[in-house]
């Protein structure tokens, strides 16, 4: 009998185990899908071929992204609104609406809009760090990466290693 209740006992405490372990143990790619679909914004000091810029992102919806431009001085004032299939830039008193699809492709703004908004399903690689997941795929015939807070699932980092890209995250915040 002694011999019966400690069988129970260690089946007990072995699928306990089990049960926290699988608790555990996240998955990392619904967790950044989960993430990306959010409404957010941040502050995003970006360099991209060579050029080096600094704007206020706020996500909204599904793919709508307004960035402000605070630097170069060049740019200062310069608001780009995505919705959906409409793109309209706001500058020094001028409004233009245009299409998404007159933006260059391998621009920094569509490259990010791709990057932070839409259904990457079965495009992401996640990878688990100490602290950071990285999540890796290609969009629009470019990699990239996007780095997140482990704990928080804030984004610290997005690369766009083969265009020479990195915009560094700040003053991230979930608005939703």
């Amino acid at each position: 009998m002694k011999g019966w209740i400690a069988a129970l006992a260690a089946l007990l405490l072995l699928l306990g185990g089990c049960g926290k372990l699988g608790g555990q143990s996240e998955d990392y790619d619904a967790l950044v899908k989960e993430t990306l679909a959010r409404e957010y914004s941040f502050t995003g000091k970006m360099t991209y071929d060579g050029t080096e810029a600094e704007a206020k992102f706020v996500k909204t919806g599904v793919s709508d992204i307004t960035a402000e431009f605070s630097a170069p001085e060049a740019l200062a004032g310069l608001t780009v609104v995505t919705a959906g299939e409409e793109v309209k830039v706001q500058f020094r008193g001028m409004d233009v609406d245009l299409s998404a699809y007159t933006l260059p492709t391998q621009s920094a703004l569509a490259l990010l809009r791709e990057i932070l908004t839409g259904e990457k399903s079965g495009k992401l690689t996640v990878k688990a760090e100490e602290e950071t997941l990285v999540a890796s795929g290609s969009i629009l015939l470019t990699t990239y990466e996007i780095v997140f807070d482990k704990e928080t699932m804030e984004v610290r980092e997005v690369r766009i290693p083969s265009l020479d890209g990195v915009v560094e995250v700040s003053d991230f915040v979930f608005t939703q």
